[in-house]
């Protein structure tokens, strides 16, 4: 592959092909932050999985990963096949789907348990760099289970101003409540343009209700009032499922989440897809931007252009190029993801 473009010639190019800019942003954007907290190597590290009905860093081994969603599509799928037989072991099936949703609990409680402890652990000139970076979209999407995002958005004192808005609002019946909440009527207006399409650790269901936790009516750091649910077996809406269509599946029966992907769907003009592998397991995301109404997909590569991860990215780049009609082209280009200096 030839040089690879910056950040700045992607923008350039982006502004011919006119219309907005929106962003989707995939875990390379949490880990160039602090990349010794969110690798799933790390997470794995710091996962509790002693439930689990055989050893957990075996049951990882085998497979040869430290990708927690591949573990809980093989399990998964190990379960069903267990099913099918007629000799089988139905105990059998049964421990595989509840070691998946262990691994699936533990994912969540590492995230929780390896996150940075407040927002003041980012420095000012890392958000800085963060609000510059963001400030050039006007829908932002994450696939990420993290805070770094909303940190970055409510450090509004800083410039750019960066116009944020998640959907969350003061529940009226609720006034004096800890959390805020979304629902499709009162918080999930038009004026939304921040997105977590798979959840995030702040947000949590009850019932028909999905709020958002908040420092400034409660005074105490998210990632305290996160662990504690955590510690009371309150876990948070985060969509860990193996397979793009279990994810799609829980998403279509989420309102919010639904809505998000209804959002990806609506954007037109160049979309940047930064720290993303588009790897299959978000099919779902892809066949967003392949069945939308974007007309260009800024592709963001890390290191060595040729090396065999950045290969597969642009082959799978290439294939949802392919996938869009001739009458409604999809343009692809790439960026070298170091130049856009995120975090700085």
């Amino acid at each position: 592959m030839s040089e690879i473009p910056t950040f700045e010639q992607a923008l350039a190019a982006s502004e011919e092909v006119g219309g907005n800019r929106h962003l989707l942003l995939g875990n390379g954007f949490s880990i160039a932050c602090r990349p010794d907290r969110f690798t799933y190597g790390r997470l794995l590290d710091e996962a509790d999985l002693s439930a689990l009905s055989v050893d957990g860093l075996d049951l990882f081994a085998v497979e040869g990963t430290t990708d927690f969603e591949e573990i809980i599509n093989s399990l998964r799928v190990t379960s069903r096949m267990a099913t099918f037989y007629e000799s089988s072991d139905r105990d059998l099936a049964a421990r595989l789907l509840d070691d998946a949703e262990l691994v699936k609990a533990a994912l969540a409680d590492a995230l929780a348990r390896n996150h940075p402890d407040n927002v003041g652990e980012i420095e000012e000139a890392e958000y800085a760099a963060a609000r510059a970076f963001l400030a050039h979209f006007g829908h932002i999407f994450t696939v990420n289970y993290d805070l770094l995002l909303y940190w970055a958005l409510m450090h509004d004192k800083l410039e750019p101003k960066i116009k944020a808005d998640d959907g969350f609002r003061q529940d009226p019946d609720e006034p004096d409540a800890d959390w805020v909440r979304w629902d499709s009527y009162r918080g999930g207006g038009y004026s939304q343009n921040i997105y977590f399409l798979h959840g995030g650790l702040h947000l949590f269901e009850e019932g028909p209700l999905l709020k958002k936790l908040t420092f400034a009516r409660t005074g105490v750091a998210l990632i305290d009032q996160i662990r504690a649910a955590l510690d009371a077996e309150a876990y948070p809406l985060v969509i860990t499922e193996g397979t793009t269509a279990e994810k799609h599946s829980r998403i279509r029966h989420n309102d919010y989440l639904a809505k998000g992907l209804r959002a990806l769907i609506s954007c037109k003009g160049s979309i940047f897809i930064h720290g993303h592998s588009l790897a299959e397991n978000d099919r779902h995301v892809l066949r967003a931007l392949v069945e939308g109404k974007g007309d260009a997909l800024f592709i963001s590569l890390h290191g060595d252009p040729d090396s065999e991860t950045n290969r597969l990215i642009r082959r799978r780049a290439e294939a949802l190029e392919a996938e869009r009609s001739q009458d409604r082209r999809l343009a692809v280009g790439f960026y070298d993801a170091d130049s856009a200096a995120v975090w700085g």
